[in-house]
């Protein structure tokens, strides 16, 4: 596995580990309905389409990216108005500075959007599949490490 493949599956592996454990820790039923819960789901089905990526990268076989990372790109679109200000409960792992921080957030979600976008494009297009997942994972992991509560251990 090349350096550019095992930087790329170290993040999937990161991130999907972080939503996985998540997925155990809480169930959507405990959240209270409306934006929260809602969000936790939209973030859910990211994840799951992170991990056909992930397992893309592993493979080497490109052929489901495209519309993983269209899924992703289109939910990603969806994430802002899921953080409406007091749109917090306990068992959210959303960080304070989500709404003392808005402008950072809103450009954490739109990369992901934007990265998500190009990564569907080289899907489509044969271009750089790893460096484009590569990047979508990057943007993840950097919104989480800011705007998430780490899981507790």
């Amino acid at each position: 596995m090349s350096g550019k493949w095992g930087a790329v599956v170290a993040v999937f592996v990161l991130f999907a580990g972080v939503t996985s454990a998540s997925a155990r820790e809480i169930k959507p039923e405990e959240l209270p309905a409306g934006p929260i819960r809602d969000r936790y789901e939209l973030m859910e089905g990211i994840g799951k389409h992170a991990k056909v990526v992930g397992d893309a990268m592993k493979s080497g076989d490109f052929s489901h990216v495209g519309e993983a990372a269209g899924k992703i790109h289109a939910a990603a679109g969806k994430i802002l108005p899921l953080f409406p200000k007091g749109s917090t409960d306990p068992k959210s792992r959303a960080k304070p500075e989500i709404w003392t921080d808005w402008a950072k957030f809103e450009a954490g979600a739109k990369g992901l959007e934007q990265t998500s976008a190009a990564l569907a494009e080289a899907a489509k297009s044969g271009g750089n599949v790893p460096g484009a997942a590569k990047k979508m994972f990057h943007a993840c992991k950097s919104c989480h490490d800011q705007f998430r509560v780490p899981e507790k251990k």
